[in-house]
């Protein structure tokens, strides 16, 4: 007896029988809906005058937030104060560490925002750290 060779299976796609839905409500009624995310079409403006309107909408206005408090903020506040502020108050008010505090000042404050910060040590005391005024 002769064994028979087996047939080699090939890679050719299978025929479609069907055409695909077109949308959700097709493959709704089909019944072979699986969660699938059929990206709907949007409206088309008619003129470029809707296009932009609809641009404009879509727009948030920018003065519509309160300002975000953080703690840099806070620590501005401090320094436009009169006094100003000890190193020790600034870390009570943020929660940071000293050398965070102190690179703040100088980096953060003084050379992103452009603050001149000044500080000034009397005999015995601790050092106070401000906002320098402005020379007009």
């Amino acid at each position: 007896m002769s064994k028979k060779p087996k047939a080699k299976k090939t890679n050719k796609p299978k025929p479609v029988t069907s055409t695909p839905a077109k949308n959700a409500a097709e493959y709704v009624a089909r019944g072979k809906y699986r969660k699938l995310a059929i990206a709907e079409k949007p409206a088309v403006p008619q003129t470029p005058m809707d296009a932009g309107l609809a641009a404009v909408a879509a727009m948030k206005p920018a003065s519509s937030a309160p300002a975000k408090e953080t703690k840099l903020t806070k620590v501005i506040e401090l320094l436009s104060r009169p006094d100003g502020a000890t190193i020790d108050q600034l870390v009570d008010a943020t929660g940071w560490q000293k050398h965070t505090v102190r690179a703040a000042l100088s980096h953060a404050l003084g050379k992103k925002r452009g603050y001149k910060i000044v500080s000034d040590k009397e005999k015995g005391g601790k050092r106070t750290y401000k906002i320098a005024e402005p020379k007009q």
